[in-house]
């Protein structure tokens, strides 16, 4: 059993949704984080593309994971396939690409008192912290992490006039386009979308449950505190949300957006402000 206690996920932007979303059941817990699409108009009748997967993805997840228990990658692939089916029959239009399809990085937990399951894709991250200070993280950073791939962002951003809109940019959108055109291939990455092959490669790990355990899951806007702005460590940023709170961190990660670096260019990124969204929990051994 996972025992909840904190939980908070904030928009990026107040005009546009809130593309991340959570849930939890009474051994699992899990983020989801939504993929800003790059099409030219939305497909779905929703508040985005991306809005909506991460919903329904989340409320599959509240609905079926009693029943799944410890198979993550059975609840996961059974969520894949009702999510496409619902897809086909909603869309307004056919894709005019892969880059159109709705995508979204997760990390999922469960425990059975025995063992804690985790099941991750894409830089969602999780953090176990046990009460004598050992962390352990898991999740590796996204393609958009590489060193490559954050020059060219940083490249990109120095090109545009101060102020302008990241998404307005040819340039840009080309750079995403190529990148989400990866999306579920063999020769990119693999992601929580509308394939159910996505589940043979989704990264797994199965942790012993030995001794109690602090964990938080989080989104990369969130995550960012640690592996973007480098202010803490990872241990350091369970410490704090188990001492302060999830929203002293929050507030944290929204100062250094807005105040410190508003321009983007200390910390490259397309977005002032991503969403934000962790959940923290503590996990026990059962009782023998």
């Amino acid at each position: 059993m996972l025992r909840i206690l904190d939980v908070i996920t904030d928009a990026g932007h107040p005009e546009k949704p809130n593309e991340d979303a959570y849930g939890h059941a009474p051994a699992h817990a899990w983020v989801i984080d939504g993929a800003t699409g790059v099409a030219d108009d939305e497909l779905l009748d929703a508040p985005s593309d991306a809005h909506w997967l991460a919903q329904e993805a989340s409320a599959y997840f509240g609905a079926h994971a009693e029943r799944h228990g410890s198979d993550l990658g059975g609840l996961t692939k059974a969520a894949i396939d009702s999510l496409a089916q619902a897809f086909e029959s909603k869309k307004r239009r056919p894709p005019n690409g892969r880059y159109e399809l709705p995508s979204a990085a997760m990390s999922m937990v469960h425990s059975d008192g025995a063992t804690l399951s985790y099941v991750n894709f894409a830089d969602c991250h999780l953090v176990l912290l046990t009460d004598e200070g050992e962390a352990t993280t898991f999740g590796d950073r996204h393609l958009d992490r590489e060193a490559s791939a954050r020059q060219r962002i940083a490249d990109l951003i120095a090109s545009l006039a101060p102020g302008a809109d990241m998404f307005a940019s040819p340039d840009v959108m080309r750079f995403l386009r190529a990148a989400r055109n990866r999306q579920n291939t063999e020769t990119g990455y693999w992601i929580l979308g509308l394939d159910p092959r996505a589940v043979d490669f989704m990264r797994r790990w199965e942790v012993p449950l030995t001794r109690p355990v602090t964990g938080l899951l989080m989104t990369d806007g969130f995550a960012s505190l640690a592996y973007d702005y480098d202010r803490l460590t990872p241990a350091d940023l369970v410490r704090r949300a188990r001492d302060e709170g999830l929203s002293a961190l929050l507030s944290e990660i929204r100062n250094i957006e807005q105040n410190e670096d508003p321009a983007l260019r200390l910390y490259p990124r397309f977005k002032r402000s991503d969403d934000a969204t962790a959940l923290l929990f503590r996990a026990t051994p059962a009782a023998r």
